[in-house]
């Protein structure tokens, strides 16, 4: 038997060791709770699945479904105008899940549509969906799961990610932050007020975004597109990267400064702002 098999047998005994240790028990529940008096939910979720929708009615309603060590491995309290959700975040017990063939546990939150309650999310390799819903703000700290965005109004979003994803589509947010290490971000149909988006090594696209009052872009080596639903007719810009790759096509643009590598120009007055700038990546801008 040679080194890899050797390894690969050690790693899979080890894995089925973990596995093997415990009894979990299935749990499927449903909670519900009164909206009044709840001013923020917080989420902490370390591998399972987690979707957040509209309310049919005035309640917030939490399903949970997975399988658990004991009953600590999952807690939903309400305390002090917060509801808190958390799934237990112990190292073992994700090892195990990671080499497990069952399917993650699921978390669903339901939450009345036009809601002035906040969102905290903590998360870690589980996928996670929000979908139809207004709140006032949202705080998302997500590892490595793939989070998605659609039919979405806040009024402040902070995102931080370390490799997930993230796609945001016809969502309408006043202030926005999104920051990631390696994660590809994607927006579509976007209306935004105010919003910066920054990345070391991943891509951005934005796409049929409209109107905005300061758009800022960065990354390191990620390439960055964006394109607009209709021409901005009040804009300054300042376009560029180190790759010397910059196209831009807007209409109406007056440009001092314009070479293969960086733009800088208006349109109109100029009182509204966008700024690109990569220091490899290939830029475009339509």
């Amino acid at each position: 038997m040679n080194v890899k098999k050797i390894l690969l047998a050690g790693i899979l005994v080890i894995a089925f060791g973990i596995c093997g240790c415990g009894n979990k028990e299935k749990i499927d529940s449903n909670e519900e709770f009164s909206a009044e008096g709840i001013s923020e939910i917080v989420l902490d979720i370390s591998s399972w699945n987690l979707k957040v929708m509209a309310s049919s009615d005035d309640k917030v309603h939490i399903a949970c479904e997975g399988k658990v060590e004991n009953d600590r491995d999952m807690q939903v309290v309400q305390k002090d105008g917060k509801l808190m959700v958390q799934q237990d975040d112990d190292t073992d017990k994700n090892l195990a899940e990671q080499f497990s063939f069952g399917e993650a546990g699921k978390i669903i939150l339901y939450i009345p549509k036009d809601n002035a309650v906040s969102l905290s999310m903590n998360n870690g390799s589980g996928e996670m969906e929000l979908e139809a819903v207004s709140i006032s703000a949202l705080s998302l700290n997500n590892q490595s799961g793939y989070v998605t965005m659609s039919d979405f109004i806040a009024e402040s979003v902070k995102i931080k990610s370390l490799s997930g994803d993230i796609k945001i589509t016809d969502a309408s947010c006043t202030d926005s932050n999104i920051n990631t290490e390696s994660a590809y971000v994607t927006m579509k149909n976007a209306v935004i007020g105010k919003a910066a988006v920054s990345t070391d090594s991943g891509e951005v696209n934005i796409s049929n975004i409209n109107s905005y009052d300061s758009l800022s872009v960065e990354t390191g080596s990620g390439d960055i597109t964006l394109s607009h639903e209709t021409m901005p007719d009040n804009l300054s810009c300042h376009i560029s990267s180190g790759s010397d790759d910059v196209t831009v096509q807007l209409k109406n643009a007056e440009f001092s400064t314009d070479t293969d590598g960086c733009k800088d120009g208006s349109i109109g007055k100029g009182e509204n702002s966008l700024s690109i700038m990569s220091n490899s990546g290939t830029v475009i801008v339509k």
